[in-house]
């Protein structure tokens, strides 16, 4: 019985300890805000570049009229 109490304790302590870790990323307000930026970046670069292939592609097209 001692050593399924024990499981229980120790189960119930690395649920805690994940559950902290989760709650302090959550108030990690400037790491969040930095990750956000950067994501807003790539999404930037990624239409930039798009728009770019596009761009050739009406010209290639447009040149072969």
């Amino acid at each position: 019985m001692s050593e399924d109490l024990q499981r229980e304790i120790d189960q119930t302590r690395e649920h805690l300890g994940v559950t902290v870790d989760a709650l302090a990323a959550k108030l990690d307000v400037k790491t969040r805000a930095q990750e956000s930026f950067q994501e807003s970046d790539k999404r930037k670069l990624g239409l930039a570049a798009a728009m770019g292939v596009a761009a050739i592609v009406a010209l290639v097209l447009w040149r072969r009229r």
